[in-house]
């Protein structure tokens, strides 16, 4: 008698399109905030973040596909900062951001620096669909420290008040961020020049 075939369990399928906890989330975001606080990008790994965090690795992996767009989510959502130098508000903006800009030259052309930031660039065009929508809100940069500098110095009159320091801080910030992709190291004397074309044309009377 021949034996009766068995029915073959149906074979579970791998779950697409799973919901993510938003608390697990927001772990790996602090987590990774902390990380970048007191260690280098460089030292950071997936498994260091989800130690960190209390998930497991394969719960980062379920929603990012490394760890440059993790730590680019956690900076544009503002969990994590970027400002590698702080800004000095001694009730001269010229000066103090000279300081700054001095100081965050001889920092971020640092050959780690240059490489996390290609890594971010790189994480930022592989298209995640949530990092396309915050990259477009734009929101996560707003907190800055030269952001407020900038604030208080309109605040205060230094500057007028109606500046848009968003905008005097992207003329600032973004032609370093050019150069540190490039990795075209640039001279504390250049810096200052920078500050100086932008202070001048922030302090000049607008065009009727």
């Amino acid at each position: 008698m021949s034996a009766q075939a068995q029915p073959t369990p149906d074979r579970e399928e791998p779950r697409r399109g799973r919901p993510r906890s938003e608390t697990a989330h927001q772990k790996v975001l602090e987590a990774t905030s902390r990380l970048l606080a007191h260690t280098s990008y460089d030292s950071i790994t997936v498994e260091g973040i989800a130690a960190e965090a209390g998930v497991g690795k394969q719960t980062i992996y379920r929603w990012w596909k490394n760890k440059a767009q993790v730590v680019l989510e956690a900076v544009l959502t503002g969990s994590a900062q970027l400002d590698l130098t702080p800004v000095q508000d001694t009730g001269d903006l010229r000066r103090d951001l000279h300081t700054w800009m001095r100081e965050t030259i001889a920092e971020c052309f640092q050959e780690e620096h240059i490489a996390m930031a290609r890594s971010l660039i790189t994480a930022g065009l592989e298209g995640l669909p949530t990092t396309a929508e915050l990259i477009q809100q734009g929101g996560g940069w707003d907190s800055g420290a030269l952001l407020n500098r900038l604030r208080a110095a309109a605040e205060r009159g230094e500057i007028p008040a109606d500046t848009e320091v968003e905008v005097a801080a992207s003329a600032l910030t973004d032609p370093l961020i050019f150069h540190i992709i490039t990795g075209k190291v640039r001279t504390a004397e250049w810096g200052q020049e920078l500050v100086n074309i932008v202070i001048s044309g922030v302090a000049a009377p607008g065009d009727a």
